[in-house]
Protein backbone atom coordinates (compact mmCIF):
# COMPACT_ATOMS: atom_id res chain seq x y z
CA UNK A 1 0.00 0.00 0.00
CA UNK A 2 2.82 2.72 0.84
CA UNK A 3 4.31 1.99 -2.03
CA UNK A 4 1.32 2.80 -4.17
CA UNK A 5 0.78 5.76 -2.10
CA UNK A 6 4.82 6.90 -2.95
CA UNK A 7 4.28 5.87 -6.37
CA UNK A 8 0.77 7.78 -6.83
CA UNK A 9 2.75 10.86 -5.24
CA UNK A 10 5.97 10.84 -7.72
CA UNK A 11 3.44 10.92 -10.95
CA UNK A 12 1.29 13.57 -9.52
CA UNK A 13 4.89 15.65 -8.72
CA UNK A 14 5.57 14.43 -12.41
CA UNK A 15 2.65 15.98 -13.88
CA UNK A 16 3.33 19.14 -12.41
CA UNK A 17 6.78 19.11 -13.94
CA UNK A 18 5.92 18.82 -17.02
CA UNK A 19 3.22 21.42 -16.84
CA UNK A 20 5.82 23.72 -15.71
CA UNK A 21 8.26 22.92 -18.01
CA UNK A 22 5.24 23.16 -20.71
CA UNK A 23 4.75 26.74 -19.58
CA UNK A 24 8.79 27.78 -20.40
CA UNK A 25 9.60 28.37 -23.93
CA UNK A 26 10.41 25.96 -26.27
CA UNK A 27 12.48 27.69 -28.58
CA UNK A 28 16.32 28.36 -28.31
CA UNK A 29 17.26 31.33 -27.89
CA UNK A 30 21.28 31.65 -28.88
CA UNK A 31 23.09 33.84 -31.02
CA UNK A 32 23.33 33.49 -34.45
CA UNK A 33 19.39 31.58 -35.03
CA UNK A 34 16.48 32.75 -36.41
CA UNK A 35 13.75 30.51 -34.74
CA UNK A 36 10.97 33.07 -33.42
CA UNK A 37 8.00 32.31 -35.60
CA UNK A 38 9.55 29.26 -36.86
CA UNK A 39 6.50 26.99 -37.45
CA UNK A 40 6.65 22.67 -37.89
CA UNK A 41 6.67 23.49 -41.60
CA UNK A 42 9.81 25.68 -41.90
CA UNK A 43 11.84 22.75 -39.53
CA UNK A 44 10.34 19.81 -41.27
CA UNK A 45 13.52 17.66 -40.50
CA UNK A 46 14.08 16.03 -37.00
CA UNK A 47 17.61 15.60 -35.96
CA UNK A 48 16.96 13.96 -32.31
CA UNK A 49 15.90 13.45 -28.96
CA UNK A 50 17.20 15.15 -26.06
CA UNK A 51 16.60 14.26 -22.03
CA UNK A 52 17.34 18.21 -21.41
CA UNK A 53 16.87 21.02 -22.92
CA UNK A 54 20.28 22.66 -22.29
CA UNK A 55 21.76 19.32 -25.01
CA UNK A 56 18.80 19.82 -27.64
CA UNK A 57 19.94 23.46 -27.35
CA UNK A 58 23.67 23.03 -27.60
CA UNK A 59 23.15 20.46 -30.38
CA UNK A 60 21.19 22.81 -32.50
CA UNK A 61 23.67 25.75 -31.87
CA UNK A 62 26.50 23.35 -33.24
CA UNK A 63 25.10 22.64 -35.79
CA UNK A 64 24.28 26.32 -36.97
CA UNK A 65 28.19 26.81 -35.96
CA UNK A 66 29.21 24.10 -38.25
CA UNK A 67 27.01 25.68 -41.18
CA UNK A 68 24.83 22.33 -41.48
CA UNK A 69 21.82 24.06 -40.99
CA UNK A 70 20.61 28.00 -40.11
CA UNK A 71 17.56 27.30 -38.11
CA UNK A 72 16.59 25.23 -35.14
CA UNK A 73 13.95 24.70 -32.41
CA UNK A 74 13.74 22.41 -29.41
CA UNK A 75 9.92 21.41 -28.99
CA UNK A 76 9.11 19.28 -25.60
CA UNK A 77 7.46 16.15 -26.40
CA UNK A 78 8.21 12.93 -24.06
CA UNK A 79 11.81 14.03 -24.90
CA UNK A 80 12.75 17.21 -26.20
CA UNK A 81 12.68 17.00 -30.25
CA UNK A 82 15.11 18.87 -32.15
CA UNK A 83 14.02 20.27 -35.44
CA UNK A 84 16.26 21.96 -38.46
CA UNK A 85 15.84 23.67 -41.38
CA UNK A 86 18.05 21.50 -43.63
Amino acid sequence: MKRMLAAAGFLIALAGFAQTAAAQTTEARQPGTVVSAASPADLPVHRGKFWFHSDCITAGQQGVDRGHWSQYQCAEGWMWNLWTDR
